[in-house]
């Protein structure tokens, strides 16, 4: 039982200490080789998501 119990708190832990939130980095949008526009056309990467969210929601709607 001690067993058990050691190797639960200690499964606990390690879950614990390896939680958090992942993050990556932006991947980047090369015109050139050499020549990242990442910076430049990130902003617009999101657009054709969000017009389309409207569109998406009332597909999920009439699908049930």
């Amino acid at each position: 039982m001690k067993k058990v119990l050691t190797v639960g708190l200690l499964s606990a832990a390690l879950l614990a200490a390896g939680a958090g939130v992942a993050a990556a980095d932006p991947l980047p949008i090369w015109a050139l080789p050499g020549l990242d526009v990442g910076s430049l056309l990130g902003p617009t990467v999101p657009v054709p998501t969000q017009v389309l969210a409207p569109i998406d929601g009332l597909l999920k709607l009439i699908s049930g």
